[in-house]
């Protein structure tokens, strides 16, 4: 966010940083750590509190800024798309000196997870990612995604050698976002303690919030988060002043208003919530104040007493729904969820799990996505009605739920086949594939699953295919692009067709039938899992019918192609097709 601000750092800090900095290796340095997106005009929706919408309805956008601001815009932005939004109501509020600002959502090219820009005259320009989310329409039968304790960048504490090198955490949190992107749940909710020490923010040149925001912004869905106590409770070993971890807190994920020494003022935490079809979500901060700071009004416990009288409140709000509550830690034993009425609550800070899944309420912690766990739980919701799963791990090496494209996916290919393995005993039926074609094609033709929509650009048109990811199984998805419209491929004839491939297994040899409306060049080869091209079995005019090719399960040099799964594609003019074969 472009503005910036002037802030007192006591000098001896400043020379710790400039210090630490200087003797910092290069090798040490990862790209992402630098000054991440601070807050500046846009506080909500932000990427940790974003918006979900559906076309008409209004969006609410709080942004800071002169009371005598005029002139205001707001667009929302997907990659080189640009949506402008009509202002119809800009309110200053006197008591939080921010203003509130109200647009109806218009109809988009492609449901996704947008960018939001504002900007007003006088020079004021700001952009959040991922801060709102199009949906075509809200479910009432979907599921969301629990993560907590990422404790990015490491597990290691300052001054100790390593802390300012070793990045494990952030690889663990970039394979549970692999996962949780193909599974494409409604929304994520985590539970805090992002970051292993938040007093380290600019000290010996690490900034470990912006790191993590730039990790966090890979997520493909929208990110509910709140704090914990590594994220806002600070070290003494960490030479930064007391409160630090605070305002590094409110300078990357809000709010400034927060930082009021007021005992007056009844906003000091940042609890907020949501409504998605019938649930009431409610996401509260809690905190374990190890430096004591502003004691008189954080106290020593989970909650303060502003939070649980804007708990009761909230709670009452919305009387018909279900609630569910997230939060870190409930290090004081002060909520009780049978009595307030929630039904489930979910939280972490303990790295294991806990919690029945079949008693309800449900009060369930998830174990840590750090220490290589890179665990994760899906929450099943039905109506009103919450059915947590057990916990599922993305794998030391992606081997529980991955995916791979023969070829590439890299929009050079007009068809391309993806492999989705799921060794896990869950199902994902509104899994997700985005395949990148080459521009121009007015349609395409899926198999293996259901084209929910294009997004059409000038570089490359990415085909969001629908995938159900049943358990402990292995689906073969494709895309072929074709000058036919075609709604429901499945019952038109292809041009091209590979109707059959035998012995499949084979062991020396096997015969492949091709089958072509039309006489016409066919180029038609063996790749492996890789995507590798190891023999091409014909290149040339076929005729028109049925044709007969015989592949030796020899590679193109020769040699005999190892046991395992090969793929044979056809290819011919704009017809794409993909067979799978395994050599025994």
């Amino acid at each position: 966010m472009n503005t910036h601000k002037t802030t007192s750092i006591p000098l001896n800090w400043i020379i710790l940083c400039l210090l630490g900095l200087a003797f910092l290796p290069l090798s040490a340095r990862s790209a992402w750590n630098a000054v991440g997106d601070t807050l500046t005009v846009i506080q909500k929706p932000i990427l940790n509190v974003p918006a979900i919408h559906i076309p008409g309805e209004t969006l609410e956008i709080t942004a800071i800024a002169p009371q005598t601001t005029t002139g205001w815009n707001a667009a929302l932005l997907h990659g080189t798309k640009r949506v402008n939004l009509s202002i119809f109501s800009a309110q200053w509020q006197a008591g939080m000196n921010y203003w509130i600002l109200q647009a109806t959502v218009p109809q988009v090219p492609v449901f996704e997870l947008y960018d939001l820009e504002v900007t007003a005259a006088g020079g004021i320009h700001d952009v959040t990612e991922n801060a709102v989310h199009l949906i075509p329409s809200r479910k009432t039968n979907y599921y969301f995604i629990h993560i907590t304790d990422t404790h990015l960048p490491n597990r290691l504490y300052y001054p100790n050698p390593g802390y300012d090198t070793d990045s494990t955490s952030v690889i663990d949190l970039r394979e549970v976002i692999k996962d949780i992107n193909l599974i494409r749940p409604e929304f994520v909710l985590f539970t805090g303690d992002l970051v292993n020490e938040g007093e380290l923010e600019g000290l010996a040149g690490q900034y470990w919030y912006g790191w993590s925001q730039r990790v966090l912004a890979l997520l493909e869905v929208p990110l509910y988060m709140v704090n914990g106590n590594h994220d806002l409770g600070g070290w003494n070993s960490t030479p930064g002043p007391q409160g630090s971890s605070r305002r590094n807190w409110w300078k990357y994920f809000g709010w400034p208003w927060l930082d009021n020494p007021n005992p007056g003022w009844n906003m000091y935490t940042q609890d907020y919530s949501f409504i998605y079809g019938n649930v009431h979500y409610i996401g509260m901060e809690s905190y374990a104040n190890y430096d004591n700071w502003r004691y008189n009004i954080y106290g020593y416990e989970s909650f303060i007493p502003s939070q649980l009288t804007w708990l009761n409140t909230e709670l009452a709000l919305h009387p018909g729904t279900a609630k569910a509550m997230f939060y870190h830690y409930d290090f004081t034993e002060q909520l009780n969820l049978i009595s307030l009425g929630v039904g489930i609550g979910l939280w972490g800070h303990v790295h294991y799990n806990s919690g029945s899944i079949y008693e309800q309420p449900y009060n369930l912690s998830t174990r840590s996505v750090c220490d290589g766990n890179r665990a994760f739980r899906m929450i099943r919701v039905n109506g009103s009605s919450f059915t947590p799963q057990t916990t599922i791990y993305a794998g030391s090496s992606g081997t529980y739920l991955y995916e791979n494209y023969y070829p590439s996916n890299n929009a050079t290919a007009d068809s391309v086949m993806c492999v989705v393995v799921n060794n896990n005993s869950q199902g994902f039926e509104n899994g997700l594939i985005k395949f990148n074609m080459p521009p121009g094609y007015s349609s395409y033709r899926v198999t293996g699953g259901i084209l929910e929509q294009v997004d059409r650009g000038a570089t490359m048109n990415v085909c969001y295919v629908k995938v159900n990811i049943m358990a402990n199984t292995t689906r073969y998805i494709s895309v072929a692009a074709t000058g036919v419209s075609n709604d429901d491929p499945v019952n038109v004839s292809p041009a091209l067709k590979i109707s059959n491939a035998f012995p499949n297994p084979f062991r020396e040899r096997a015969s492949i039938v091709i089958e072509k409306s039309s006489a016409a060049v066919l180029n038609l080869a063996v790749y492996n899992q890789r995507g590798e091209r190891i023999r091409s079995l014909h290149e040339g005019v076929s005729p028109e019918g049925e044709s007969w090719y015989e592949w030796d399960g020899l590679d193109s040099k020769g040699y005999p192609a190892p046991a395992g799964i090969y793929f044979l594609r056809a290819s011919s003019g704009q017809e794409r097709i993909v067979k799978k074969i395994v050599r025994m």
